[in-house]
Formats: C-alpha cells, structure tokens, sequence
C-alpha cells in the first residue's frame, strides 16, 4: 500500500499529461497575418481562414458560430471596421478553451470631406511626383476638398490663378471586384469634392522645378491654400533627346505604370519627350507613345539623330522547324507584333521606318507563308503583314540580329501523330509547378501552393510520358527557381507547349464562398483556343464551379515562342478544395484533364 500510495501522484501526474496532450486546443489563423493591411472590395466584409485542433471543437470568430471542416480547417466571411480590427477566436471542446487574437488595418475609405472646415486632403493631391513637360503637353493636377466651394492653382512662375472645376459626384470601383466578383462599386455613397483642372504648356514657358500651389474659396470668403509634393520641368523640346534600351525585353507601356504594349530588345532608340516620376515617355510616331521606367534606358549625346531607316528588302528563309523573315532596316527600330487567328497573320509595325520595299524575296521550299506585304501608315510607321498557311499558330520570336536587321522567326506546325499513336507522341511540352523558392498562396491547414504545383506537375508529367509525350519540368524536389529564370528557360528550352500549374486564392474582400472553383488563362492570341479546351476539360473532369477564362497579362503566359497557357484548378484558401487538392486521386483527374485538352487540341491543329 505504502508503494502504492507514493506512486499516486506520478500516475496522476501522467493521466492529466494524457488529457491535456488529448484535448488541448489549437487555433492557428493562416491569413490575414498579425498587422497586415486588408483592402476589402465592398469595404464592409473580409476572410480569415486557417485551422482549428481538435477538428470537433465549438469554435467561433467575433461571437459568430463557425464551422470546422474535418479536417479542423475554416473560412469565415465577416465584418469589418473602418479603421482596423480585431478578430477574436475563440475556441472550446470539454472543459479547455483557447483564445487567438489577430488585429489587422483596414485601407481608409475614400469619402466626403466634412463641409465643418475648409480642408485639401494632402493624400489626394495629384501630381504627387516630379513632371518633364514640353509646350503642346497638357497638364493636369487634382484634389479632394471640401465640396461646394471654388479652386484653382498656379504654376510657380509660369501661370497663376488656373480655375478648377468640381467634378460630378463619383463612386470608387475595386479592380479585384470588378474582375471576379459583380462589378459592384466598393460603397453606396457618392464621393464629393473632387476638383480637376489642366494647362497647356505654351511656347516660352520654360522652367525648372516650378511649384504647384492650389488655392478653395469657400462660400463664406475663407482662402486655404496647399502645396502639391511634385514639382513641374518644362524644357526646350527644340531638339530631340535621344536614348537607347539597356535591358533585352524591355516592357513599354500605355501610360507610367499601366498595361504592358511593346517588348522591346536591348539597343533599341527611343525619342524622350517627357517624365512623370521615375518613367519616361517615349515619341514613337505623330499619334503613338510609350513609357518605360528611365533606369532602364541610356540618354545619348545631344545632336543624336532619332531612329530611322528605309526599308528595302525583306526575305524569307526556310530553317527546319521554322521560317525566318528578315527585314534589312539597318537600325534597332521600336517595333510592335500584332497577332490575329482568324485569318491566321502576323502584322509588325515599326517606327520611324519608310518604305522603299520594291524586293520580297520568298524561300520557295517554305509553305508556312502565304503572303507578305506591306503598308506605309503614317509618314514614319511601316507596317508588314504576314499571312500564314497555318491551322494554329505556334509561336514566333522577334529579335535584331548582329547587323541590327530585324528578324523573325515564325514556328512551323510539329509533326502530329495519327492514330493508332496518341497525337502527343514526340510532343515536347514544358511544365511550369508555379512557385517556390516563394510558398505562393497558403491553405488552412498550412499547406503551400509550392507543394501543391509541384505534386499536380509530377503526376501530369506521369500521364504525358505514357502517351508518348517529351515532358520537361521548370523545377524538381527541393528546387526554387525564381519568375525571370523561369522565362529564360523557357525561351532557352523552346518548348512546343508551355503549361504553368498553379491553385488559386481571391483579393482581399471577395466572397471566397462565390468566388471560387476553376479558372484558364492565356495573353497571346495563339493560345485562346488551348486555354478555352483546358477550361472545358477541367470543369467537366473536377465538377469545381467555373471560376473562368481570362486574358492575363501573366509573366508565365507572355513568351511569344509557344502556346502558352496558366491553369488554377482550384482554390487553396476554400477547406473543401485544399482538401482536395492534397489528394492523389485529384492528381490524376486533373491530369486526365490536361491530357484531353492536349489531345483534342492537337488533333485539331493537325495540318
């Protein structure tokens, strides 16, 4: 008894152990993280997801009930402040409880200033960076006040006094909603007080570093001025500043910080003729510009001429498995490809070009070329139009060689095999597990989008072999490869097929109970038609909604050299589809999937 006894306390010791290890609590919130700053799309509700252990415990968030997936994941779709917020979990399974708090901050709401006080809201003033101007430019400058009153502002030594206008009140759109969600505008009420107004530079109205000073009279006869924090160059465009690309695949775009349109080489000159904050802006023709970030290209001595070439002669080669047209411009012109399918063409234009084309020599051994011709647009754009003997276009690359000719070289259709072979025999297809050294998007239960891209790639990669298919991957086990490695290698390897794998997460504020499921995406006109079949396939295969088809301008679908596609099969932050996702019998469905699309793809470029 005496032993006994004096073992008592250790054996209860371990059984309190054993209770504790069994229903101790686990609350581990993925996203959002501690302190982040949410920018909800309807600025009244966001998610918050990860897991909850025991996966049977009663488990809620702000004092809403929610449910545990069971595998103890959860996704909640809740309220949020204006300001900021704190999500308080809590947890309870017998006696035990846990408590989790996660405070994040919410992006201000863009609203009405209060007609109480004169006031210019510094945030709102517009320009908040430095401008290079020339005379003809139009310059335009904008604040949030407070309604009803009258504005103007004045440049610093140029013009004083410029009246402002008021605009009509507008509502605020969430590009996030607006792309995936209804469209729905981010609030109900209508924002006033925005005040615009613009000037054209004139002749003579040169100056460095001018103030912008904006000036609100209120009904009452009270005076507020304000200081915008850029300042406005305005320089002699007498002569042309000329620079030239640093970097190959130089993006040029429609505005500073806008939709990519060129993709130029390295060499290429540029005509300067302007600057807002740290872009450039490019003259390319009397009615085209471009904009590009200035560290990316090199100013020229003054006196440089801009680019400019006569074109004479164009011909074609015949080169195995492509075409090569050459365009002896002489000089690294700006240059735009345009791709049209229906019917099957390349249109390149290049600027600061004139015709003088009287030779278009043809490869007779070639017959991926059915005519070329050519256009003079405008007095310095030169445009080739190229029509192709193809079903389906598979790729081009546009360069300029060692002489600084133009070059293109335009994909012949591979070999497709008929049956009784599978049309994929010999077809050599890359595959891009999307992520990783990055984890990319994170489920509840913890597990990474890296993981998921690289098990769906292997598996994919299994089935595409087995039909016969040259199958490389971007990636292996334990490997990270970062998004510019990635696009070399795809241009080094040279694929006939190139398809990124990815699983998908919404922006802040969506609905991830509506917005969820399966999505395709492409950029080049060429891989519509394989990007639309993955879509079919895929929904028919996994039953997932149709989360849809999008033009995206996706660094793994911009190579010009091949069809290139991104799929999303599913949702990693949605419980049921993580789940999912983590299955081998997911694996191989998807990977059906792909293959059909292939296949049927295939068949029906077959020439």
């Amino acid at each position: 008894m005496l032993k006994f006894t004096e073992k008592k306390p250790v054996l209860l010791l371990f059984c309190l152990m054993i209770y504790s290890r069994i229903f101790a609590i686990e609350i581990k919130v993925v996203y959002p993280k501690e302190g982040a700053t949410i920018s909800p799309a309807n600025k009244d509700s966001t998610f918050i997801f990860g897991h909850v252990l025991p996966a049977d415990a009663d488990f809620e968030i702000n004092s809403e009930k929610i449910n545990l997936y069971p595998n103890g994941a959860f996704l909640a779709y809740l309220p949020v402040g204006e300001d900021s917020l704190t999500f308080k979990c809590f947890a309870r399974k017998g006696p035990d409880t846990a408590t989790l708090l996660r405070k994040v901050y919410v992006t201000p709401v863009l609203k009405t200033s209060s007609r109480d006080s004169l006031v210019i809201e510094k945030e709102s003033i517009l320009p908040q960076k430095d401008y290079r101007l020339h005379q003809g430019d139009l310059f335009q400058v904008s604040f949030k006040g407070t309604p009803g009153c009258r504005a103007s502002f004045t440049i610093d030594g140029v013009r004083e006094n410029i009246p402002m206008t008021e605009e009509n009140p507008h509502r605020e759109f969430y590009w996030g909603e607006m792309v995936f969600g209804r469209a729905s505008p981010l609030y109900a009420n209508n924002v006033k007080g925005v005040y615009t107004g613009s000037y054209l530079i004139q002749p003579m109205d040169w100056r460095e570093n001018r103030n912008i000073i904006f000036q609100l009279l209120s009904p009452a006869g009270d005076t507020l001025r304000a200081q915008a924090p850029g300042k406005l160059t305005i320089f002699d465009n007498s002569y042309p500043q000329i620079a030239e690309l640093k970097y190959d695949m130089s993006v040029m775009r429609t505005a500073p910080a806008c939709g990519y349109y060129y993709f130029l080489p390295e060499g290429v000159r540029l005509w300067i003729t302007g600057q807002i904050g740290n872009y450039v802006r490019a003259r390319l023709s009397d009615t085209d510009e471009a904009w590009i970030e200035s560290y990316k290209v090199k100013f020229l001595p003054d006196g440089t001429l801009p680019a400019n070439a006569v074109v004479k002669v164009v011909r074609t080669t015949d080169v195995t498995s492509k075409t090569r047209v050459t365009v002896f411009t002489g000089e690294r012109l700006p240059f735009r490809v345009q791709q049209t399918v229906s019917p099957q063409s390349l249109q390149i234009f290049f600027y600061g070009a004139v015709a003088y084309t009287n030779w278009i020599r043809h490869d007779y051994k070639s017959r991926q070329i059915r005519d070329i011709h050519w256009d003079q647009l405008d007095r310095d754009v030169y445009k080739l139009n190229i029509e192709l003997n193809q079903k389906q276009q598979w790729g081009y690359d546009a360069f300029y060689d060692g002489n600084n000719h133009f070059v293109i070289d335009i994909k012949k259709t591979p070999k497709i095999a008929k049956w009784p072979r599978s049309p994929l025999k010999n077809i050599f297809i890359l595959l891009d597990p999307g992520h990783s050294p990055d984890t990319g998007a994170i489920g509840p239960t913890g597990y990474t989008e890296s993981e998921a891209n690289l098990l769906l790639a292997q598996t994919c990669m299994e089935q595409l072999e087995a039909k016969g298919a040259i199958v490389f991957l971007t990636r292996s086990p334990g490997e990270g490869i970062y998004l510019l490695s990635r696009m070399r290698l795809v241009s080094m390897v040279n694929p006939d097929i190139l398809i990124s794998l990815h699983h998908n997460a919404v922006p802040d504020g969506l609905n991830p109970f509506t917005n969820r499921g399966t999505s395709s995406y492409y950029f080049h006109p060429q891989s519509y038609e394989l990007a639309r079949l993955f879509q079919e396939k895929l929904l028919k295969r996994l039953k997932l909604p149709n989360f849809g088809l999008y033009y995206d301008n996706l660094a793994m679908c911009r190579p010009t050299q091949m069809p290139a596609v991104l799929l999303e099969p599913a949702f990693m932050m949605f419980p049921e589809e993580e789940a999912l996702i983590k299955s081998e019998k997911y694996r191989k469905i998807c990977s059906r999937a792909i293959v059909e699309a292939l296949e049927e793809f295939l068949k029906k470029s077959r020439e």
